[in-house]
């Protein structure tokens, strides 16, 4: 009992979690008792060393995984580790909570940075209701790198809901906004980048979120002709139209316009919106103008202007 306790007194918290799993025991033997024993002392190329041998001929043994995977990431071997953690984990559930509790306290001391980012972002994988507190916004941001934008939305939405005054509040709403745009759902990055410049006109991300929010409006508007979605097609482009300062845009817009309008058959708006676009060539607006006339000349041929 004098060495458990020993070891008890020095343990981090989520050592003692495996402690009171009955997971680790100083007493013992074997490969097992070795590891332990070993990243005890902070020895973890010794552990490692130790887990990869009994990995080989059994991959089985949670406990062994648990140790390799824990090593692993002690000693910056991040991808490694998760694995490790990860099948600890599908052979015995209870180990994701260890796991989480170790990638938490690693994650949380020192300074913010990638590295720290993805350890607290595996912890939250495989522990939901761990709380990672401000730090959702650097999770969010590895997400992001990853494409996971799922997952980066959903920390995203999580931080600005909680911390609203927080100053990487300005940031996460241009990140979540382009997390929308991936994910196919137009009208909330517009509406998300909208929130942006309003919360923060003056803002670093003002210039830029602009004319991110340009495009996103164009993208929106030409996904709901697409839908059949005629009405929300006229409001969108129109909005766009009437305040953007990106010519080409302003064009493009207008081209949606007369699209919808032919195909709600209001052909006098549309040629209307077709004739706008010639008349606002200034020699930048790409093939629009030969589209338009095109589509001016087809109504003229149908009688319907």
């Amino acid at each position: 009992m004098t060495n458990l306790r020993c070891t008890v007194r020095r343990a981090a918290p989520w050592l003692l979690l495996v402690l009171a799993a009955g997971v680790l025991a100083c007493g013992e033997r074997g490969v097992v008792g070795e590891m332990h024993r070993a990243f005890d002392k902070g020895d973890y190329e010794e552990v490692i060393a130790l887990g990869r041998h009994t990995l080989r001929s059994d991959s089985s043994q949670a406990d062994v995984q648990l140790s390799y995977g824990l090593a692993l990431v002690a000693r910056g071997r991040l991808h490694e580790g998760f694995a490790a953690l990860e099948r600890a984990a599908l052979l015995e559930p209870e180990t994701a909570k260890t796991s989480a509790e170790f990638l938490a306290e690693q994650g949380r001391n020192g300074p913010i940075d990638v590295s720290s980012a993805r350890k607290l972002a595996k912890a939250a994988e495989l522990d939901p209701s761990l709380d990672l507190g401000k730090r959702r916004f650097a999770v969010g941001d590895v997400y992001l790198t990853e494409r996971r934008f799922d997952e980066a939305a959903r920390m995203y939405e999580e931080a600005v809901r909680l911390y609203p005054d927080t100053s990487a509040c300005e940031m996460a709403l241009a990140n979540l906004s382009e997390c929308y745009a991936n994910m196919g759902r137009p009208e909330d990055a517009r509406e998300t980048m909208e929130t942006l410049v309003k919360r923060y006109p003056r803002g670093s991300f003002a210039r830029d979120a602009w004319v991110r929010l340009d495009d996103i409006t164009y993208a929106e508007a030409q996904a709901a002709l697409d839908d059949g979605n005629l009405d929300k097609a006229v409001q969108v482009a129109g909005g766009l139209v009437a305040r953007s300062k990106n010519r080409s845009l302003q064009q493009k817009g207008r081209f949606v316009l007369g699209e919808a309008y032919e195909r709600m058959g209001e052909s006098g708006l549309a040629y209307a919106a077709y004739r706008e676009i010639i008349e606002n060539d200034r020699g930048d607006s790409g093939n629009v103008v030969e589209r338009a006339r095109s589509r001016i000349e087809a109504l003229q041929a149908a009688g319907l202007r």
